[in-house]
Order: C-alpha cells, then structure tokens, then sequence
C-alpha cells in the first residue's frame, strides 16, 4: 500500500491544503469580483476542482478523531475514490434537485475527478518517487554482478 510507505500526513496543516484554501478565496474574493465577463473557468470550475485537496483533508481529520481512520498516512486512492463519486451525486444530483442549490453541471464531476488523481499523486509523490527509483536500483545491481 502506498500510505504505509510515506510520511505522516498533515490534515489541516498539509501544503496542498494550505494552497488550495488560498487559491478558493483568492478567486472568491478577489478575481470574480473583479471579472468584467463571465468566465467558465473562474465562475464555475475553478472552486470545484480544489473541493478533494480542500474537503477530504477535513473529512480524514474528523474520521481520525473519532477513530474509522487507523493512521495519519496520506490520503490513500480508495479514500479519495469513495467521497469523489459521493461529492458528485450531492452537488449535481441531490443539491439542485432536492434542496433547490445550485446548478447541475456534470463538467463539475470531472473537475472533482480531476483533481482525486491530482491531488492523489501530490499526496503519494514521496512513495511515487520510490517506486521509479527502484528499478534503477535493480539495474544497477545487475550491471554490478555482470562486472
């Protein structure tokens, strides 16, 4: 598993978090505001594809307080798998639909998807880059034995 490989993960404090809730209200607050046009991007997806690298951070503290989440390893994928597709029925099904919020918008599902695997790859960088180091390791080793 790639989480049991990696440093402790830093929830609230972890830079893609810190990042992302920056970037969230610097567009909030600061570019659309100051839009003349309307822009699909800062408008619409922007926000929606920092939800994961903002949201799940907080979800994964709370499970680790009150004890469904075993370690404080990274984000793991099956974790990240879970809440995307959950996040997409609530924000573009159940939210416009059932509490009249917002607009459905499946392009949002794939900003949301989006930013999983994004998100995913920042969080297991130190254990992806592990594992591409390890056949040079390998090849080495037989280039070593060859001499």
């Amino acid at each position: 598993m790639p989480a049991e490989k990696s440093d402790e993960f830093g929830y609230v404090r972890d830079p893609l978090f810190l990042l992302s809730v920056a970037l969230y209200f610097i567009n909030r607050e600061l570019i659309k505001p100051n839009l003349h046009h309307y822009s699909p991007l800062f408008h619409g997806h922007f926000n929606d594809s920092l939800l994961v690298p903002v949201i799940l951070p907080l979800y994964l503290l709370f499970y680790r307080w009150i004890g469904l989440r075993p370690d404080n390893a990274p984000p793991r994928f099956w974790e990240i798998a879970l809440h995307v597709p959950l996040w997409a029925i609530f924000f573009e099904w159940f939210g416009p639909l059932m509490l009249h919020k917002g607009i459905a918008d499946p392009i949002d599902s794939w900003c949301f998807a989006g930013s999983g695997i994004i998100s995913w790859l920042v969080w297991q960088r130190a254990w992806l880059m592990q594992k591409m180091k390890q056949p040079q390791r390998a090849e080495a080793s037989v280039g070593a034995l060859e001499s």
